[in-house]
């Protein structure tokens, strides 16, 4: 009796849904082919290529037989270019995330990826990714090429160090940094033809805390042919970086002293009250200039941990118009994946951690978050501490990151200066509350004054 009922349920055909996008169509993205489905017959799906003229040729299949919304899945960079294309011929196109087709429950072995995409985007089941505006798209390429180079550059320093510590050579044990201003000279003359450690260590800065005794030691070496060989041909390849990430500067300050000229916000003038200092990495364009101007004069810079790098990886990777693509703070958030991600059965939480995810955003948020905490006296760097101590360093950057990302939503939506008054109150609360517990515990243990000892640190 229970086998014949299993397998009346196992022979349902499919998992039905309540129609809500009737002229819709799924797409599944592929390196060398797309597959269209826009119902259940086989006529209703097709395989397209992936050359500009196919992309049309889909398109105007999709126009012919009424079709307004389209449902694709992100994968890769494929989708990018179909993506532009059907844009441009009217329709509604919803890049959706792979996670969240992977997560609908539902019978989907006998059927394509295409045909089950068309079925959830009916069905209204899924939501488009979000996707920032031309301006946006374009600094987020200069911006992230200029981040790869970067990674690329780090990557010849390390080659650097190797060569040189081959031939004994020991610069980088009395130099913090040897793509420093003393570290380059004393890189270009080892590859003019300099081998004698004493002359070589006057090139030395005097803000170097090494002496020039000691750097002398450090630069005299076994010197080898083959060695130096691969010490130029890295510095060349980090000069080249070097180049290429100036060349990523000049177009991000181009494109964004247009958009200022262009949105009329040139005459707002920056006047910071402390100007922060730029790292080694950070671009040399004048971002938190732009920054102010486009944001109609909000000043993110005045917030402690929030430095260069995070406003230009803001402005690059959602723009500063927070409140057209977020409705909330929760909103952005969530997005970011700083928030808790609960899973609840049957009353009982069984998981609050966060969202795996790889933004880039979200990660400057962390560093400034990481950076906010070691500022001893300010809000942030409080409650930073507070909550290192009670549930761990790793727990805090996430939390202060959220609240960071809050505080920036709320300065570019409401167009009001950072107010640091509320968590000062919250801060002076904790203080009391702190200074009440120690003297119960004084006078619980009935401990005298002179047994009481300050240690000044």
């Amino acid at each position: 009796m229970m086998s014949t009922r299993k397998s009346k349920l196992s022979s349902k055909s499919a998992v039905s849904f309540p129609l809500v996008n009737t002229h819709a169509a799924g797409i599944d993205i592929g390196s060398r082919s797309n597959w269209v489905a826009i119902g259940t017959s086989k006529s209703s799906i097709r395989e397209f290529g992936v050359f500009t003229c196919d992309h049309h040729e889909m398109a105007k299949w999709l126009q012919s037989h009424g079709i307004r919304t389209i449902a694709m899945e992100s994968t890769g960079v494929y989708w990018k270019s179909l993506f532009l294309i059907l844009q441009s011929y009217g329709f509604e196109v919803l890049l959706v995330n792979a996670r969240h087709i992977r997560n609908v429950r539902g019978k989907k072995s006998d059927i394509l990826d295409c045909q089950w995409i068309w079925k959830l985007h009916q069905a209204g089941l899924l939501h488009g990714s979000f996707q920032p505006d031309e301006i946006t798209e374009e600094l987020r390429i200069y911006n992230r090429q200029r981040q790869s180079l970067i990674k690329s550059a780090s990557r010849s320093i390390s080659l650097m160090q190797k060569s040189l510590i081959l031939m004994n050579i020991q610069l980088s044990v009395v130099l913090s940094d040897i793509t420093g201003k003393t570290g380059q000279k004393i890189v270009r003359s080892i590859l003019a033809g300099e081998r004698n450690g004493k002359r070589l260590a006057k090139f030395a800065d005097p803000r170097v805390k090494a002496s020039k005794e000691t750097i002398a030691k450090a630069l005299t070496g076994q010197w080898s042919e083959h060695h130096l060989f691969t010490l130029e041909q890295s510095w060349d390849s980090y000069q080249f970086y070097q180049s290429q990430i100036e060349a990523c500067d000049t177009k991000m300050d181009m494109l964004l002293a247009n958009q200022v000229v262009s949105n009329g916000q040139h005459d707002l003038v920056y006047e910071p009250e402390k100007k922060k200092r730029r790292t080694k990495n950070a671009t040399r364009v004048a971002i938190d200039q732009y920054a102010y101007q486009l944001s109609d004069g909000v000043d993110l810079m005045q917030v402690d941990g929030i430095s260069h790098n995070l406003v230009m990886t803001l402005t690059a990777e959602v723009g500063l118009n927070l409140k057209e693509k977020f409705r909330t703070s929760k909103h952005f958030t969530s997005w970011l994946s700083l928030v808790p991600n609960k899973k609840i059965t049957g009353g009982k939480l069984l998981s609050s951690k966060t969202q795996k995810n790889k933004n880039r955003l979200a990660l400057a948020f962390k560093q400034a978050a990481n950076a906010a905490g070691r500022k001893k006296n300010s809000p942030l760097g409080h409650f930073f501490r507070k909550l290192a101590h009670k549930k761990g360093r790793k727990l805090a950057i996430t939390a202060t990151a959220r609240k960071l990302a809050v505080i920036v939503y709320k300065m570019l939506c409401e167009k009001e200066a950072f107010n640091a008054t509320r968590m000062i109150i919250e801060q002076t609360k904790f203080r009391t509350q702190k200074l009440k517990y120690i003297q119960k515990t004084i006078a619980k243990l009935n401990i005298k004054v002179d047994e009481l000892d300050f240690t000044t640190v």
